[in-house]
């Protein structure tokens, strides 16, 4: 059982994922607009003994595909399930109703990684199965076609303990969606919505706060015992793991560029170029964040002051796109 897939390849899990469902259900849009229009953009630093890396910088907004979603007026609620026998039933019953399938996944468990280390809140689509060889076909980011997943493995990969992104089989696998009616509108409101998250978090840990964080504690990653391998995660994350280049401010920049042509104000406010070089700068100081990382002995000289880059820009935007005007 196999639906016909409209997968796309594209550069990140869930803006890509979400980008196939809404082409599958006839909306043509373009993997940047999906992730614009989400608030995919975030910003945290996080602590998590004993869960790969010491230190860990995500620059993806936790909750895309929520936002995403309902903004599209779709009901949106992710699916949970007890145990993974429930979750692996409710998939098999959605692909045989014809309806394809967002899934967040653990890439530790995805066979065709083989992966080292846990990563949860991978986003993939599942198109359809093979009961007699115990096999899911799925389409993830930039493979141009389906994946083969085991049974046993997806229901391992559905699951994770992880408390940034709890999984307990999270699946959406709604049976149409429909393109909402005032476009322009619902973008104003997902760019305003967007920086001011950015500049206004509830925690020390996310948002322009996170990064003040990240600056206070820098000095202390040279005593870290993992301290090369939380530079080179930090390297990949912002610009290697599915981010499209520079934390994802590359892509958002593209979606600026189609939200432009709808609303000339971002146009006129130069949004899109002042992202592109926030986006320049996340790339600067995850390549010297690569750099520390290759040497014997840790040396963030070179950072600290790409760090501040990073802030200021960052700032000098969200200040900026907050004064668009919305309906």
């Amino acid at each position: 059982m196999i639906i016909a897939p409209s997968h796309t390849p594209g550069r990140h899990c869930a803006s890509s994922g979400m980008a196939d469902l809404v082409n599958h259900h006839g909306i043509d849009w373009s993997e940047a607009l999906c992730f614009g229009t989400g608030m995919g953009l975030g910003l945290w630093y996080l602590g998590f003994e004993g869960q790969g890396a010491s230190r860990m910088i995500h620059v993806r907004s936790q909750d895309i595909e929520e936002q995403f979603f309902l903004r599209m007026g779709a009901g949106f609620a992710w699916e949970t399930f007890p145990n993974p026998d429930d979750a692996h039933n409710a998939l098999i019953e959605a692909i045989s109703q014809g309806r394809p399938a967002l899934l967040r996944t653990d890439i530790y468990y995805l066979p065709y990684y083989n992966s080292s280390t846990h990563f949860p809140g991978h986003v993939i689509v599942a198109w359809g199965f093979d009961r007699q060889k115990e096999l899911f076909f799925v389409s993830d980011t930039a493979r141009p076609a389906l994946v083969e997943v085991p049974f046993s493995a997806m229901k391992r990969a559905r699951y994770s303990k992880n408390p940034f992104f709890p999984m307990q089989g999270n699946q959406f696998a709604p049976s149409s969606l429909c393109e909402p009616k005032n476009l322009p509108a619902v973008i104003a409101r997902a760019i305003v919505e967007q920086s001011r998250q950015i500049l206004e978090p509830p925690f020390d840990f996310a948002g322009i706060r996170a990064l003040d964080s990240w600056l206070d504690e820098l000095e202390l990653w040279k005593d870290f015992d993992d301290w090369k391998w939380v530079c080179r995660f930090a390297y990949q994350v912002i610009e290697k793991r599915g981010t499209g280049g520079g934390g994802f401010r590359l892509m958002y920049a593209d979606f600026l560029d189609e939200a432009a042509k709808l609303l000339p104000q971002v146009r006129n406010l130069g949004l899109a170029q002042k992202m592109r070089g926030l986006a320049g700068a996340w790339t600067d100081i995850a390549l010297a964040l690569k750099d520390v990382s290759e040497k014997e002995k840790p040396d963030f000289g070179r950072v600290v002051p790409q760090l501040e880059t990073v802030r200021k820009l960052c700032k000098d935007y969200h200040q900026r796109a907050i004064g668009l005007c919305v309906e």
